[in-house]
């Protein structure tokens, strides 16, 4: 496949178009700062990208099969979300409709749920993003996927959706997770929510699943979560401590009790049943090889925080 990742520059594209590469796929990777990629994965095309520009977008999308929008600012300004993120993202719908892309890939948060009572949460479950954690971030994701749904419909563009909460690849990001690690590299308590987790998925099984979406061509305005494994805090926490050898201590707070950052106290079991029902989507390693992994990317993390 020829795949264009659009502000794939980050983490996740990173990984993503590492994954893709060495499965034999053609990877472009555009991004408005791309120099440091570049630098990183010169077996990767890449180009500099400016979605307002929609005579610079027909150009990179051409010859592409598959675009992928990983592009967003994270911004909390409604104004820059709805006249930046949303219209780029306007922009680059009707670019891959007209060049006749076989499929487009919107990249979204489980934020867009809100903050769900029920567990496990699958794609049925009513979204609430105005009570999330950042809701003004998770009403534009939410606007954005529905748009890619709508303009695909209209103009027969093959879209899909993914929801995850945490990706990860070689290394994991995250102002809190580094926040913890630096504690313990100082030998403070790690103080965590007992009882708090999460679903994290491995930027490789979401290129695997791009794989699988792509595969299904008559198959679109589907919305699938994605997850690789599910992890505890208070497991997170003690992993730090052992591989920074810290002589820091875990200190468990009831969730009533918690006055720390309100991300460090949320639970999300994401149920990823629909990606296996109807694509077929499995975690390429089990359980424990997963485990391995997340131990492995969490390792780089503390050395990139203790290097720095």
């Amino acid at each position: 496949m020829r795949v264009l990742l659009v502000g794939g520059a980050g983490s996740v594209g990173q990984n993503l178009s590492e994954y893709l590469y060495q499965q034999g796929h053609t990877v472009t990777v555009a991004d408005k700062n791309i120099r440091t990629f570049a630098q990183k994965k010169p077996d990767v095309a890449t180009c500099v990208t400016d979605l307002t520009d929609r005579v610079l977008l027909r150009n990179i999308v051409a010859g592409n099969e598959i675009v992928v929008n990983l592009a967003w600012s994270f911004s909390d300004k409604p104004e820059f979300l709805f006249e930046h993120d949303i219209v780029d993202h306007i922009n680059l719908l009707h670019t891959c409709a007209n060049a006749g892309v076989k499929r487009f890939i919107y990249t979204s948060t489980a934020g867009i749920y809100g903050s769900p009572p029920a567990q496990p949460v699958d794609e049925a479950y009513f979204c609430r993003p105005e009570q999330a954690r950042k809701p003004l971030y998770a009403v534009a994701k939410l606007c954005a996927e529905q748009l890619a749904l709508v303009l695909g419909r209209q103009h027969n563009l093959p879209v899909s959706v993914f929801r995850f909460w945490w990706a990860f690849g070689n290394t994991i990001g995250g102002k809190h997770l580094r926040e913890l690690i630096r504690l313990a590299l100082n030998g403070q308590p790690l103080r965590m929510v007992k009882g708090s987790d999460g679903t994290f998925v491995t930027v490789n099984d979401i290129g695997r699943a791009l794989e699988l979406t792509a595969s299904r061509l008559t198959d679109c305005g589907n919305t699938y979560n994605l997850g690789s494994l599910f992890l505890a805090w208070e497991e997170i926490g003690q992993t730090i401590i052992e591989l920074t050898q810290s002589t820091s201590k875990l200190q468990l707070v009831d969730p009533n009790d918690w006055d720390g950052p309100a991300f460090l106290n949320e639970t999300w079991h994401l149920s990823w049943d629909r990606a296996g029902r109807e694509i077929g989507y499995a975690p390429l390693l089990d359980e424990g090889g997963n485990r391995n992994v997340f131990r492995q990317a969490l390792a780089n993390c503390i050395k990139e925080v203790a290097n720095r």
